[in-house]
């Protein structure tokens, strides 16, 4: 976050026929040159350049093939993916499909947008694609999601400002399909995170 700008440098004025303006000095013109210029090198180094620097930060994407690992939950096992070389698919004659992945992006940067592609014949099917993290020790509750996409070929950008800080959170995707027609396949080729 860019710090709000707060004016260092205040002029005193000078008084006619009382103030003697010299160079040298606590009150000379050398010293008072040097505030400004301190002033300004602040201002550059605070505001302008960080402005300049998100301004001019250039979108980088993470495209991922989803390689989902299948989990269980109470004991249970949950419906996973069918695992392709390039894609993922829902098993026939089942109504969902859930599996999950690790994603590393760049600490610090921004995410702006989750895109998801694939192919979903059914038309009961709800599709659920998430960036997920939880603090690296499992304390503070659980997993947050940060972004979440539900339709293919629409990117979906994030309601709130998205950092990434490794030091803190592990981050990981989650995809879901439930209610689908257990007949109709549903794949999902990729997903893509658009970061800066």
């Amino acid at each position: 976050m860019i710090e709000r700008y707060v004016p260092q440098f205040s002029h005193k004025d000078w008084i006619d026929n009382q103030d003697r303006v010299q160079a040298g000095g606590e009150n000379g013109l050398n010293s008072r040159f040097h505030q400004l210029e301190a002033e300004f090198l602040g201002l550059a180094e605070n505001q302008i350049n960080p402005m300049l620097d998100v301004l001019g930060a250039s979108t980088r994407h993470l495209t991922l093939i989803p390689a989902l690992h299948s989990y269980t939950e109470d004991g249970n096992a949950i419906p996973g993916w069918v695992q392709a070389v390039d894609m993922v698919a829902k098993p026939p004659n089942v109504a969902e499909a859930h599996g999950f992945m690790n994603v590393v992006l760049p600490d610090g940067v921004q995410v702006l947008s989750l895109l998801v592609t694939g192919s979903n014949q059914s038309s009961t099917g709800t599709l659920a694609v998430s960036l997920k993290g939880r603090k690296i020790d499992n304390t503070g509750g659980g997993a947050k999601t940060f972004v979440s996409s539900t339709k293919f070929d629409m990117p979906a950008q994030p309601a709130e400002e998205v950092r990434i800080t490794n030091e803190s959170i592990r981050y990981y995707l989650t995809v879901e399909v439930t209610g689908a027609e257990p007949a109709k396949p549903v794949k999902v080729f990729c997903v893509q995170l658009a970061y800066q």
